[in-house]
């Protein structure tokens, strides 16, 4: 009987505070390295051109409760150390394969066309335009919790149709799902957002509106899909939604860093869109993709990955792949970063890609264009960032921005 493979020590705190390096020697190692991830084993998928294909690849699975003995009689390797995460949120589109995969996304895809997202594009720049009016001028402002939050929580809640005025701390909610080091917070927010998804979805039904919300309470009593997985995908759309928040933190802490970077881009504000996407390449909110699998052993380079047993695709490493980005470490906002995972691939990617991309690019622009000076704030030390084997997202973003650009004069 072969032995089971050694499992490298990935996930420390180093690693939180800055994989790259750990995922460089991961990547320089082999294709498909064995790690330890809550209690699982796991493989890590770093280079580019694996990730690619594994990510197109219509034979590797993500419905991890349709197949869950098999998984766990695999890949566990401390039954002390796994989290669970309640049936109710685990019943959306990106946990799930064909066809189901299709039947969920098919119900929500039309808030997310090209038409419909391009409609959006006056009412975010207007949400944004009135957070950055009420950022004081020449003081210290946590960027995140004043700007970068307040606008993700505004769009999706309107897209999904939660209530303007609705205390719920949501966002808190999903983040403790990804980045909770405590299982009893996770457990109690998880709790949490199933009564809350819950309620809004049932409102649906006497208080219809032109929302998410609404169209997957409708197909629940039209029996197109169980309430648990109506619930469910309320909680994929509000993670997915609250990423833009990551998208304009991870952009302005990479152009602090590279002070020449942000100067090229104050100068020339027509290349915020190649901003956005070297910024989902070197610094992109998720060091790994939610784990799938294989029913049949998976060959990856010179690594067979067993049946059953968890896969990690690293769209960190793979966006620092030296094999396909020249000079991968390095932030350069006019490289051609296209190609980049940042929003997966195949079947299960982004669904809300347009709309982070905007929400993205008009936060940045209208940062930079009204609030010049932008620079960090003097308590800005060693950036925090949370824990958390899948996302990138800093706790808090201190900066000082300056006054009010003044209005352009009218024309005589």
């Amino acid at each position: 009987m072969e032995s089971a493979p050694e499992l490298v020590r990935l996930v420390t705190r180093d690693f939180m505070q800055d994989p790259y390096p750990a995922l460089r020697e991961a990547r320089e190692e082999g294709e498909a390295v064995p790690i330890d991830s809550s209690g699982m084993r796991m493989w890590v998928v770093t280079r580019y051109e694996d990730a690619r294909r594994l990510l197109a690849d219509p034979d590797i699975c993500k419905d991890m409760v349709a197949n869950g003995e098999a998984i766990l009689r695999s890949s566990v390797v401390r039954p002390e150390k796994l989290r669970g995460v309640p049936l109710a949120l685990r019943r959306h589109m990106l946990d799930r394969d064909e066809p189901d995969h299709t039947r969920l996304r098919s119900i929500v895809s039309g808030h997310f066309t090209g038409s419909t997202v391009e409609s959006m594009r006056a009412e975010i720049a207007a949400t944004a335009g009135a957070l950055l009016d009420g950022l004081p001028a020449e003081q210290p402002v946590d960027l995140i919790e004043r700007f970068c939050r307040p606008l993700a929580r505004t769009v999706i809640s309107k897209l999904i149709g939660i209530p303007p005025d609705d205390p719920a701390p949501f966002p808190e909610w999903v983040n403790d799902l990804l980045t909770a080091p405590d299982r009893s917070i996770l457990k109690a927010s998880a709790e949490s957002l199933v009564e809350f998804i819950g309620a809004l979805v049932d409102g649906k039904a006497d208080k219809p509106g032109p929302d998410i919300a609404t169209a997957l309470s409708e197909a629940v009593l039209a029996k197109k899909l169980t309430r648990n997985e109506a619930v469910a995908s309320v909680h994929v759309l509000l993670t997915g939604g609250m990423e833009p928040l990551n998208g304009i933190a991870n952009a302005v802490h990479s152009l602090l860093r590279h002070p020449e970077q942000l100067t090229l881009l104050t100068d020339d504000l027509s290349r915020i869109p190649n901003c956005v996407e070297e910024t989902l390449r070197y610094e992109s909110p998720f060091r790994m993709l939610t784990p799938r699998y294989s029913r049949v052993p998976v060959r990856v380079g010179s690594t067979t990955i067993p049946a059953n047993e968890m896969i990690l695709i690293s769209v960190a490493a793979a966006g620092r792949d030296p094999h396909r980005f020249d000079d991968p470490d390095t932030f350069d906002i006019e490289r051609n970063a296209g190609g980049h995972l940042g929003f997966g691939r195949g079947i299960h990617r982004c669904l809300g890609a347009h709309l982070g991309r905007l929400e993205v690019e008009t936060g940045l622009s209208l940062l930079l264009s009204r609030r010049p000076g932008l620079r960090p704030a003097e308590e800005a030390d060693t950036p925090v960032w949370q824990p958390g084997i899948f996302m990138r997202r800093l706790h808090r973003l201190p900066v000082v921005l300056g006054g009010e650009r003044p209005a352009a004069p009218e024309s005589p």
